[in-house]
């Protein structure tokens, strides 16, 4: 513990005014500019106390600060409040001078804030003077600024200003000086002031727009590892900002991960499960292995699509977690040329990668394939396969080629309702499937025959659409083709 600072008996000094000038270092560039501007406007018989000018390397600084305070008539505290949890010095420096109010027979020493909105609360006793300029007139630059004279005598600073120049000179007159008025006018020193005090406002942060959502996961102190499936039930998800929720149809409260999962609905739900946890546990894989941010989700009304980013994952030594994760909205690139050209290239490439994905033997995703993988591989495959679910449906979404009309220039409405009627319950029972399986973690047993059973609802999808995946390829090929034949330039 360090050695209380010893009273401070103010020693006979020179006549002279004397002003302390505390501060906060974020509040530098405005302590900087009064010191320098009473400094000018008082002269040679005035001394300013302000830290950068007086403090010695190799004397304990609180000591120095001490003796300044005990000598000074004037303590004035400058305030931003652009940090609000670093003014514990000022507010020691503040009681120390207060006991030398106390303490002092004479009454005009003083302590004035100058703040920008409001005093610091260890001084909301004492009048102070507000520094702030309006919001509007800080879209004016430098030079426009200074090129204004709007400052008033009768204003707070003015008339502080004043009144230390009176001061001045009654200390000359005494010491047998002539009485000769201060120059520069207040108004003109104040000028100097609230020009570098709007240098400094131009410099801090005018609006912050986050176009992101982020949501902050926070886990207690448990045992939370890379053999994880899934996160805790009582972790707790944070919105940050608004609309966040809004993504899965929630309102912007605070919530654990298990009353989530309980409130989330739709088609989506399995998606939005698996692809926040993939991400998170991926960050406990160790030092130098990449996140998974890869994730893709759509909202719940499959209006919007989003990327998932962990930007942070903090570990605590209490084994706690804190992860940051935002919502990046992906945005539909610019199209141009023949809006159905695009269309059919988009098609042509969206039934192709569902034939990758289904109907070629070669596919991990394939029934036969799905069938012989090992069973403790079962999860990462299906995990995977959601991931292919869910890029499918969000760049069908961004192509437009979720209108079914779209499709009806290629095939006739019979064909498009058989898909239909085909796919989307096959879908959903896949989906079904993976739910469960990334559910039940590592039990070899029930994933032996999910494993069965995915296969099985893959098989089935594949047989139940083939017919139609095949129909609309070749009638899209054809499509392209024409529309190649009509644009081929005539022959020489």
């Amino acid at each position: 513990m360090a050695a209380p600072i010893p009273a401070v008996v103010p020693q006979p000094q020179p006549a002279r005014l004397r002003v302390f000038i505390s501060y906060a270092s974020e509040d530098c560039a405005l302590a900087n500019a009064i010191a320098s501007g009473l400094s000018n406007a008082l002269g040679e018989f005035a001394e300013i106390n302000y830290d950068k000018w007086f403090m010695q390397a190799g004397e304990e600084f609180r000591e120095q600060l001490a003796k300044k305070l005990a000598e000074s008539d004037f303590l004035i505290i400058v305030y931003t409040g652009t940090n609000k949890h670093s003014h514990g010095f000022t507010g020691w420096e503040v009681g120390f001078f207060e006991g030398v109010m106390r303490a002092s027979p004479d009454e005009r020493k003083r302590i004035i804030p100058m703040y920008l909105d409001a005093p610091p609360e260890s001084v909301t006793g004492y009048e102070g003077i507000g520094l702030n300029i309006p919001r509007d007139l800080l879209q004016l630059s430098v030079e426009e600024f200074a090129a204004r004279k709007d400052i008033r005598g009768d204003e707070p600073m003015c008339k502080l200003i004043g009144d230390l120049q009176d001061q001045v000179e009654e200390i000359k007159q005494k010491l047998g000086y002539p009485k000769n008025r201060i120059k520069p006018e207040p108004e003109e020193v104040f000028q100097k002031i609230r020009l570098e005090i709007f240098r400094f406002l131009k410099t801090t942060v005018d609006a912050v727009q986050k176009p992101q959502k982020q949501i902050t996961i926070k886990c207690a102190g448990t045992a939370f590892t890379k053999n994880e499936t899934d996160l805790p039930k009582d972790a707790k998800l944070v919105p940050v900002g608004s609309g966040t929720m809004g993504i899965f149809g929630l309102p912007d409260e605070e919530t654990t991960w298990g009353s989530f999962l309980k409130s989330i609905s739709g088609r989506q739900k399995v998606a939005w499960r698996d692809a926040i946890t993939s991400v998170v546990i991926s960050s406990l894989q160790g030092p130098g292995i990449n996140v998974d941010n890869s994730q893709i989700i759509l909202s719940g009304d499959e209006s919007r699509s989003y990327r998932l980013i962990l930007t942070t994952a903090t570990k605590y030594f209490d084994n706690s977690r804190e992860f940051n994760l935002y919502f990046v909205e992906a945005l539909k690139r610019e199209e141009y040329g023949d809006r159905n050209t695009t269309l059919l290239l988009k098609g042509l490439e969206l039934v192709c990668r569902y034939r990758f994905l289904f109907l070629e033997r070669d596919s991990k995703f394939s029934a036969d394939n799905v069938l012989i993988t090992r069973a403790e591989r079962l999860p990462e495959i299906a995990s995977e396969l959601l991931r292919e679910l869910n890029l499918m449906g969000k760049d069908s979404l961004n192509a437009g080629l979720d209108d079914p009309t779209v499709w009806a220039n290629f095939v006739d409405w019979s064909a498009i309702h058989e898909m239909a009627r085909k796919y989307e319950p096959a879908e959903q029972t896949i989906r079904e499937l993976i739910d469960k399986i990334l559910q039940i973690g590592n039990n070899s047993t029930e994933l032996s025959s999910l494993r069965e059973q995915l296969s099985n609802a893959v098989r089935q999808l594949a047989a139940a659409t083939e017919p139609q995946n095949k129909l609309l390829i070749k009638a899209m090929s054809q499509k392209l083709q024409s529309l190649v034949e009509v644009d081929k330039p005539p022959a020489t």
